[in-house]
């Protein structure tokens, strides 16, 4: 601010002395534009103040606002000792991510009282506060994400509970501890009159391990669901993936700083049947690269995402029975529309078979390609199909799945997704890989999609 104000004083002299100088007009310009940039080589680089967000207290109460602080501080001032001129915002916009959630936007008000420019000289500092009311649907953990402006992101879990004040002001009072004294107090408040924690107790049955849910995501769907057709069978399916090394660049493209290890069971439980055994169980570890956006662009599609690796899959089982492949692979996957809202997504999956010694016919029924094809929103209704096409015959499979979040249809607190599943075709379990059965239409429940 200050610098285009000097910037303009030394141009208004430098006009007022070519008029005086009576040059002619087309000589004043080029005299002017020749001191302006020379002007410009010499000024000193602008003095601007520092903002940061404070990072807000790691519990909130849900009845109290979410409020963030921005510090403005003029560490680097202008030399001669002149204040700078920081202009505020009257809002302070974030981004709000939870659970299942696709991320929204929220808009903080600027406390009252705060002028919209603030003068500071060197060393000084402001405090400005900010605050908008959550919203019903966050719950759990919610990142922030500040808009506008480089900050760290915060992560901050919200109590709905009866004690969410007290709680709250307990975090309070333990993040602001300065004293050891302090912090004891602090951890004394944090126990209820008869003993009771009030903060969440850390859990006796877990195992310990540094940071290692930082590394662990999602990867195929994972879901319980039952269906009758001849008979009642269930299908139930569990997917993470672990990404082996989480580097400084988020945004690194390298190969080892984007190498996963995922794992894949998927089984028929046959409740039919006497004892209600499980008819098959197909594991698949695998071992891939992947980066969910390549940075290429096109007018053509929104984002591309990549992966290739390597997978094996087997239903554990021997003599007559056993079915095992291992598939090398690669998988780009094409984003179309807006990834907020309902867009459309391609992602075939193209692989070659060896070790299949148990099942060497494979490729005649399930070919050489799964082609995934999703359309639906992040935080609304989805159909995702994958289709399979055999290198004989018309062999091949229908898989479509449709899922709708819970949160949606029976409240915020709620998470997971309703699940509507139809199969029909070849290859449902690797054991009757050669084998239709009768279609098959399912419902049940999705923790993630």
């Amino acid at each position: 601010m200050h610098l285009v104000a000097s910037f303009d004083r030394f141009a208004r002299r430098i006009v007022v002395t070519i008029r005086r100088a009576h040059l002619p007009p087309r000589r004043n310009r080029l005299t002017l534009a020749f001191a302006v940039f020379a002007l410009s080589g010499a000024l000193p680089g602008e003095a601007a103040a520092t903002v940061a967000m404070l990072q807000p207290a790691r519990i909130a109460a849900a009845r109290e606002p979410l409020q963030l602080t921005l510090l403005y501080s003029a560490d680097d001032g202008h030399p001669d000792g002149r204040p700078l001129t920081v202009t505020v915002p009257q809002t302070l916009r974030v981004n709000l991510t939870g659970g299942e959630q696709a991320p929204q936007p929220l808009e903080l008000a600027r406390e009252a009282g705060v002028p919209d420019t603030l003068r500071l000289r060197p060393g000084q500092f402001r405090k400005v506060r900010f605050s908008a009311p959550w919203p019903e649907s966050a719950r759990g953990e919610m990142r922030i994400d500040p808009v506008g402006f480089d900050a760290s992101p915060a992560l901050v879990v919200i109590n709905r509970g009866p004690q969410q004040e007290a709680i709250a002001q307990a975090e309070r009072s333990e993040t602001q501890a300065s004293t050891p004294a302090q912090a004891a107090a602090t951890a004394a408040a944090l126990d209820g009159p008869t003993g009771d924690a009030i903060s969440p107790p850390g859990d006796s049955l877990s195992t310990t391990g540094r940071g290692v849910f930082a590394h662990v995501s999602y990867y195929e769907p994972m879901y319980f669901a039952v269906g009758h057709n001849g008979d009642t069978n269930a299908r139930l399916q569990l997917s993470f993936k672990y990404r082996l090394r989480i580097p400084d660049d988020l945004r690194s493209k390298a190969f080892i700083d984007n190498l996963y290890f995922a794992y894949t069971q998927t089984s028929i439980w046959d409740l039919s049947a006497e004892s209600r055994p499980f008819r098959d169980t197909t594991y698949s570890p695998q071992l891939f690269y992947y980066v969910p956006d390549t940075g290429w662009r096109s007018p053509l599609f929104t984002r591309m995402g990549f992966a290739a690796g390597v997978a094996h899959e087997s239903n554990g089982k021997g003599g007559a029975d056993s079915r095992s492949i291992n598939m090398p692979f690669i998988r780009p996957t094409w984003e179309f529309g807006d990834l907020t809202a309902n867009h459309l997504t391609v992602s075939p999956k193209i692989y070659y078979y060896f070790g299949k010694e148990s099942n060497p016919d494979i490729a005649d029924y399930r070919g050489y390609v799964d082609l995934l094809v999703k359309y639906g929103s992040p935080d609304g209704w989805q159909l995702a199909t994958t289709l399979r096409k055999g290198t004989k015959h018309w062999y091949g499979s229908v898989d479509t799945q449709f899922t709708y979040p819970l949160a949606k249809l029976l409240g915020s607190a709620w998470g997971g997704y309703l699940w509507i599943g139809y199969f029909n075709g070849y290859g449902e379990d690797l054991l009757d890989y050669n084998n239709r059965q009768h279609w098959m239409a399912r419902i049940g429940y999705s923790i993630a999609r």
